[in-house]
């Protein structure tokens, strides 16, 4: 199990700042093992940004606050809002435009180095997921009338998810809202799982040490196929959690809190 605080990035090589006072922080690289980056950027301040190109990654984009719109160089437009959800890759040229105060959260696959490229985008860091990149698949957004929320087999959280299996980048994500007083027992023998939490409070037992871990808005939680763990809540919380392998959204609960085998699991985490 890994524990990532917000508060602990700041100031690290993992924390960068660029125009219009925004501020991102990056959970998750190469180092971590998990086959893909997570980072958080946020500004109080509007965005209009020139052209964005990532030419060796397939990037996922979840708008948390905030409002404006995407412009692909097809001159295609879609509005931006809290819920709304677009994936670029390396075949895209792209516009943003944001209203502040506004946050995202993004999802880069393969992980990435912290290395900036020299022709957009960071550098190069591995294979993409089949089927980018020349000429392949492309950009798409989604907004909330595009997700079908569900209620969980646990019977305490209600769940949509803007990315699944299918979408074809190896991951999947999914907006998990929490009951207050909620406490589960879980063990993802088949993947590897990272949880941010947006709203709410949380508490992590790593039922290997017997050490909990006390989770504020912004903290961040992995755990792979080794880690038998117990997440409690007592006011309610709201999670994004990412799957790799992904998850195709039909699954349940086992009887051991995992979810059957749907891909190969990242090697470090075995």
């Amino acid at each position: 199990m890994k524990v990532i605080r917000s508060a602990d990035l700041i100031g690290t090589a993992r924390e960068s700042t660029f125009g219009a006072g925004a501020r991102a922080l990056i959970y998750l690289t190469e180092q971590d093992g998990t086959g893909f980056s997570v980072a958080t950027v946020h500004s109080g301040e509007a965005l209009e940004s020139g052209p964005l190109h990532y030419p060796h990654h397939v990037k996922a984009n979840y708008v948390l606050e905030g409002a404006g719109e995407i412009a692909g160089e097809d001159g295609r437009v879609w509005p931006l809002a809290p819920g709304s959800f677009y994936v670029v890759g390396p075949d895209d040229r792209y516009r943003l435009r944001l209203e502040g105060p506004w946050t995202t959260f993004s999802i880069f696959t393969p992980a990435l180095t912290l290395e900036r490229g020299v022709d957009g985008g960071f550098a190069a860091s591995g294979p993409l997921p089949a089927g980018w990149g020349n000429g392949g698949r492309r950009m798409f957004v989604r907004g909330m009338a595009d997700y079908e929320r569900k209620q969980l087999s646990t019977g305490h959280s209600s769940v949509h998810r803007p990315l699944l299996a299918g979408d074809g980048i190896g991951l999947s994500l999914s907006d998990l809202t929490t009951q207050a007083g909620a406490s589960i027992d879980l063990w993802y023998r088949h993947h590897v799982e990272a949880n941010y939490l947006v709203e709410g409070s949380a508490e992590i037992l790593d039922k290997a040490s017997g050490q909990s871990h006390a989770l504020v808005p912004g903290d961040m939680f992995v755990i792979g196929p080794k880690d038998k763990h117990r997440v409690s809540n007592t006011h309610g919380a709201r999670w994004l959690s990412i799957f790799n392998p992904p998850i195709t959204g039909s699954e349940r609960y086992d009887n051991l809190g995992g979810y059957p085998p749907t891909g190969d699991v990242p090697p470090a985490w075995l």
